[in-house]
């Protein structure tokens, strides 16, 4: 089960990362922890018959969550987009219910086991998981398992500091990744070029009442609109600093790059390339190899079921 704002997603998925049927179940906004689970048990008990009936045995229940939480307890902390279930016990709800194993993880930590077990980590020890979207999330896997190194450094919003100036974020501090490359941190560079009266075909987009996304920006460096493309080398400057950083801090021998970010592709990807080589040379910059994540969107669906494929 991934718990999304909108709306969450209920599958049934194999041993080897497939997904076999899948339903989904709208997000109720503003109720009691019973009230917005309730949608969601239904679909997994939709999930549960259709195993059912094609006699297959499920092995365990594994929840995605955008936020934090506390794995041993199977609990969520803070979720964002869904208060109400902050520290509520979903894990023993979940076993009393349905008697079978369950595990809990942050979106983040369930991609990054999804890219270790099913996609483009699968033959690497130490991977670094990164991913853009409306903000920046990391995890680290040494040896198949999960590490938790200092929290400010990785989790659903990690303020890796990657430059001495810059807005100030929430955690209170200047220059966190999260404050530079997040899609709201996109947004406000183009803003200020706007601003500037930089000439760029984004303009009638705007017009258009099309909303910003990294998909848009994307289309208009694709098409050479040289604002889209100057920040395009922005965002890949700020990503192998904040790679820097994790190579100082952690070694990984493989950096795993997704979210909406990855709309910009290779334009994007051959520019972080071009930096790394750039970089002074040293034995870590060597061993690191930077890739796509190529689970999609259901990464973090596909990842959470990982702990059970092994039983």
């Amino acid at each position: 089960m991934e718990i999304g704002g909108g709306q969450t997603t209920v599958a049934l998925i194999d041993r080897d990362g497939g997904v076999r049927e899948r339903c989904m179940a709208k997000t109720l906004r503003g109720r009691p922890a019973v009230a917005t689970l309730d949608p969601y048990l239904r679909a997994i008990d939709t999930m549960l018959q259709h195993a059912r009936d094609q006699d297959l045995e499920v092995a365990g229940i594994g929840v995605s969550i955008p936020g934090s939480v506390d794995g041993p307890a199977r609990r969520p902390l803070q979720v964002p987009v869904l208060p109400s279930l902050n520290n509520f016990p979903l894990g023993d709800l979940l076993e009393s219910r349905y008697h079978l194993p369950i595990q809990v993880h942050t979106d983040v930590d369930a991609a990054v086991l999804g890219e270790h077990r099913f996609g483009a980590g699968k033959t690497h020890q130490r991977l670094l998981f990164l991913t853009v979207n409306a903000v920046v999330g990391a995890s680290l896997v040494v040896d198949g398992q999960l590490e938790y190194p200092g929290r400010q450094y990785v989790g659903h919003v990690c303020h890796v500091p990657i430059a001495s100036t810059g807005p100030r974020c929430s955690c209170g501090k200047c220059g966190c990744i999260n404050t530079l490359i997040s899609i709201e941190a996109v947004k406000r560079m183009v803003q200020r070029a706007l601003r500037r009266g930089e000439e760029t075909t984004l303009t009638q987009r705007f017009l258009n009442h099309e909303a910003f996304s990294h998909q848009l920006l994307a289309e208009e460096a694709v098409r050479g609109d040289s604002l889209a493309q100057r920040v395009y080398r922005e965002l890949a400057r700020w990503i192998v600093e904040a790679l820097t950083r994790y190579l100082g801090l952690f070694e990984p021998n493989l950096f795993i790059l997704g979210g909406g970010v990855l709309y910009g592709g290779d334009l994007l990807l051959s520019q972080i390339r071009t930096l790394i080589q750039d970089r002074p040379k040293s034995p870590l910059w060597q061993m690191i190899e930077v890739v796509p994540a190529c689970l999609g969107s259901d990464v973090a669906l596909i990842g959470s079921i990982a702990p059970f494929t092994f039983v």
